[in-house]
């Protein structure tokens, strides 16, 4: 019986994962212009200056930090401005990025980095770790996502608002 069920089993998992799938197969780059561009925008950031922003993300850009949504590129950079009041010192530091191209034509780079500030409320000084994806279409960036945990974050965002 036991031999019965590990024939079963093994049969499962063979038949499971069935064939692999091209569908979306492509090809991952670190020295492209997209992945040059990630990490520019992430200097010109770190100045809070946004001129490459203003050329390279759409104007109705979708972005989303964790569950806030933010729609449209002005209020993406009023919101890095307001970063800039309530935090100093903004670095990224420990910098990865790679630049996925499918074979169905979808563009996304994706960037992991540090980032590290002091609260001009409370002199906290903060470090996060965080990832974010950006989609690109026509050479300019339409969806930007970013993942990192934002409890310390939006406590000294609270802070500063008071």
């Amino acid at each position: 019986m036991k031999k019965l069920l590990l024939i079963l089993l093994a049969v499962f998992m063979f038949v499971g994962c069935g064939q692999p799938t091209t569908d979306n197969a492509g090809i991952i780059q670190r020295t492209d212009d997209l992945s040059s561009k990630v990490l520019d925008l992430a200097s010109e950031y770190q100045k809070n200056s946004y001129e490459l922003s203003r050329e390279v993300y759409s104007d109705t850009v979708q972005t989303s930090f964790n569950s806030t949504q933010i729609d449209g590129l002005s209020d993406l950079i009023a919101g890095w401005e307001q970063q800039h009041t309530v935090f100093s010192d903004i670095k990224m530091t420990d910098p990865y990025v790679h630049t996925n191209y499918f074979s169905n034509g979808n563009i996304w780079s994706n960037f992991w980095f540090t980032w590290s500030a002091t609260s001009n409320a409370t002199g906290n000084k903060l470090e996060i770790r965080a990832h974010f994806d950006y989609k690109w279409e026509d050479g300019k960036i339409v969806v930007s996502q970013g993942f990192f945990s934002d409890e310390e974050f939006n406590k000294e965002m609270a802070s500063a608002m008071q």
